[in-house]
């Protein structure tokens, strides 16, 4: 009887084998870089950047990357009115009435440099005046009710005749100032602030004829308390005034 070998079969099994894997040996290479995606990718995001910076190009308000610029140009600080924006301006010896008016109603002077500058006569009432740098200033016979003036420099400022309302002035530097004939009524100040004060304090206001001690609350030992906000819970308050009509409020109108 013939001889059956073996071989055949494991030479048959071996040949199997092997051919996947010189089927796999024949396939083309899968791409192993992704430089060719990350080009697109490195486009597609250049458009985009291009697109929004065409877009910021068409705004109205390219031509004025500064904030301040672009509430000048719209009429003040929140579009209100007559309202200016000087905020953190160097205004050092500048006579700001005769360069801008006597109307600076709601006008913001925040972080503005003043140093000797003059105000005598302004309506100032509702401006922001906040962390201003303003020794010696002359606000004399100004109007400031309802002003916002706190932590700011006021060493040597002369409030001779001025009316201050309302005005919060806490944490500002009052040291060596004027106030003669000033009216406070209902003003926030420092405890040791309205103390100073009442050392210089005298006469009466010409316009408002409230006696500046009176203002202070100097007279009769403990100093009166007082607040801006007085008018909401006692009648014979004074009420603010409205500087604008409604429709000086909005930038829609």
């Amino acid at each position: 009887m013939p001889t059956v070998s073996s071989r055949a079969p494991v030479t048959a099994r071996l040949s199997d084998a092997r051919a996947p894997a010189a089927r796999r040996a024949t396939r083309p290479a899968r791409a192993t870089s992704r430089a060719p995606i990350d080009d697109v990718t490195a486009l597609s995001r250049a458009a985009c950047a291009a697109v929004v910076a065409a877009a910021a190009l068409a705004s109205p308000l390219a031509a004025n990357a500064e904030l301040n610029a672009a509430e000048a140009n719209r009429g003040g600080e929140f579009n209100r009115g007559s309202a200016k924006q000087f905020g953190g301006y160097d205004l050092v010896k500048v006579d700001i009435v005769k360069e801008f008016g006597k109307d600076l109603r709601l006008s913001n002077f925040t972080g503005a440099d003043m140093r000797f500058a003059k105000l005598r006569g302004a309506n100032l009432r509702g401006a922001y005046m906040m962390k201003m740098v303003a020794p010696e200033v002359d606000f004399t016979g100004a109007n400031m009710s309802d002003a916002l003036m706190d932590r700011s420099v006021l060493v040597g400022a002369n409030f001779t005749d001025a009316i201050l309302n309302r005005v919060v002035l806490t944490s500002s530097d009052m040291e060596g100032a004027i106030v003669e004939n000033a009216d406070f009524s209902d003003a926030l100040l420092d405890p040791k602030t309205q103390q100073k004060l009442c050392k210089t304090a005298n006469g009466k206001n010409p316009e408002t004829g409230v006696s500046t001690r009176a203002s202070l609350g100097c007279s009769g030992g403990r100093a009166r308390v007082s607040s801006p906000s007085r008018y909401m819970t006692d009648d014979n308050a004074a009420t603010p005034k409205a500087e604008f009509g409604e429709s000086r409020f909005s930038m829609y109108q």
